[in-house]
């Protein structure tokens, strides 16, 4: 993360009009992870999700700008039962707080939650929906990029 926040550094001037992005930190702690599969296969949710949005803000991120805090209050996978009998719960939820610390009447905050219905249209071309895993990594992919996309849907309304 912090070689490609410093690589985007020395991206060319932005607009004037375009705010930057000074950090990207997402936080998900063990209460967090409804369930055990959520917890083993979502392990390295921090560091993937705040590489997602940054992704998303290549050319806005800088040394100065807004501060972007996630604290995830809910990751749940279902687990093989639920998932044969229709009553998976596949979510990523969070609040997100963007701060201006250079002036404090420019802030945002909002909850936000991505479920796997959402996520249909980033799984690879060709994917079978009846037979992929809700622990899959194609499932996991798209549920973070949904998320950073959502993210800055937000920022950028």
């Amino acid at each position: 993360m912090a070689a490609l926040l410093g690589a985007t550094v020395a991206a060319p001037a932005l607009a004037d009009d375009v705010e930057t992005i000074k950090s990207i930190d997402v936080e998900t702690s063990l209460t967090d992870l409804n369930n055990p599969q959520a917890a083993a296969y979502w392990k390295s949710l921090d560091e993937d999700l705040e590489a997602a949005i940054a992704a998303q803000l290549v050319g806005r991120l800088g040394e100065t700008g807004m501060d972007i805090k996630i604290d995830m209050n809910e990751v749940e996978l279902a687990n093989f039962f639920q998932e044969q009998i229709g009553a998976a719960d596949n979510q990523m939820s969070g609040t997100v707080n963007v701060i201006d610390m250079e002036d404090n009447s420019n802030f945002q905050t909002f909850d936000l939650t991505v479920k796997l219905n959402q996520v249909m249209p980033l799984l690879p071309e060709g994917s079978d929906v009846t037979v992929i895993t809700p622990t899959s990594q194609e499932v996991y992919t798209a549920l973070v990029a949904t998320f950073a996309r959502a993210v800055v849907d937000h920022i950028e309304a």
